[in-house]
């Protein structure tokens, strides 16, 4: 009887400890996630919104131009195709930079024209070389890390590919490879391109004399217009009008030689905007909805462990914990869920004397 005494009195402890045990799990699991709710928006988010260490993009525009033909000195219309192709260089990126590739390579669409080409359908073929803070987006000087414009050394100042992550409505500078200087970008207002809400800028880098063909004396204008993502800094349309002209005898435009807009091709803004919005999307998560989901389980956690370690244990309904006292006083016996009988005698029914 002793030993069934034990084995009864031992599940309640054993229930106890384990409730316990869950008790503290269900704090720690609840600290956790309150922690987190905190983290994510506070230290998560700020440090990932950068620009990439893996960008590989290739951007077409498309448009038509005024070209002059310097076989017959006339002006030709013509269709134009730019491809800009943007590669980040690993080797020469951390934490706080980025070093860039980008070639610029602009043809005659004639028949099935390649992107680049070597033969008389080539205009133009510009490359640089940037290094640019990852956050802010301005160029940045890295000694050996070889910034240059067309394989010249060149310090590069302003914006070039992208604008500032948190990109606000002012001017910027927006550097110009072909004239190795950043002019302002103005802001111009608030568009929506392909229901994705953009900031509008606009630079123009006024008329300056320019290498034609980098030999002929010029002058050349660009106008580009960008509309840009605010919060990743991406630039999802474009549209540059360039002009260029031969110089005169007096050092003054003359002869036209090229006038072209080139636009974003469709596939590029496509793309653009599709790739600001996922990033868009991985800031919601990690800055709304997994913190709300953290802060949830934590605050669920923590009112479990309060529910269970807060439970006391109901004392047994015998008092002694079921187990049986020798020579035990009357109210033993009916408070102890047994079978009693007061008139029960273990002599009854025998024979004495």
């Amino acid at each position: 009887m002793a030993h069934d005494g034990m084995a009864d009195g031992q599940e309640p402890r054993r229930g106890g400890t384990a409730r316990r045990v869950f008790g503290v799990l269900l704090i720690g699991v609840g600290v956790f996630g309150i922690v987190m709710a905190f983290v994510f928006p506070f230290v998560i988010v700020p440090h990932s919104k950068k620009t990439p260490l893996d960008l590989d993009i290739t951007q077409r525009s498309s448009g038509p131009a005024k070209l002059l033909d310097p076989k017959t000195n006339t002006l030709q219309n013509v269709q134009l195709r730019a491809t800009r192709v943007v590669k980040t260089d690993s080797k020469y990126s951390n934490d706080t930079d980025t070093t860039v590739n980008e070639t610029l390579c602009i043809v005659k669409v004639v028949g099935n024209t390649p992107d680049c080409t070597k033969d008389s359908r080539l205009l133009s073929l510009t490359t640089d070389r940037v290094t640019a803070n990852r956050k802010s987006g301005e160029a940045v000087h890295v000694a050996g890390w070889n910034e240059n414009v067309n394989g010249k050394s060149v310090r590069h100042t302003g914006l070039s590919y992208k604008f500032p992550i948190d990109t606000e409505k002012k001017t910027y500078q927006f550097y110009e490879p072909d004239l190795t200087a950043a002019f302002p970008a103005t802001y111009q207002g608030t568009e929506k391109v392909k229901g994705l809400k953009t900031y509008k800028f606009v630079s123009n880098t006024g008329q300056q004399k320019y290498k034609l063909f980098g030999t002929i004396a010029g002058f050349y204008t660009d106008t580009r217009t960008v509309w840009v993502e605010p919060q990743t800094g991406t630039i999802v349309k474009g549209t540059e009008h360039q002009v260029q002209n031969l110089g005169d005898a007096n050092g003054k435009p003359g002869q036209l030689a090229l006038d072209t807009t080139l636009s974003f091709e469709d596939s590029a803004i496509t793309y653009q905007t599709n790739y600001a919005k996922s990033k868009i999307d991985d800031l919601k998560l990690a800055g709304v909805w997994a913190p709300l989901a953290c802060g949830i389980v934590g605050l669920l956690a923590l009112v479990g462990a309060f529910l269970l370690l807060g439970r006391r244990r109901r004392p047994a309904t015998g008092g002694d914990g079921g187990q049986h006292r020798p020579g035990g006083g009357p109210g033993d016996g009916p408070d102890d869920g047994s079978d009693y009988d007061p008139n029960y005698s273990p002599f009854a029914g025998s024979t004495h004397t």
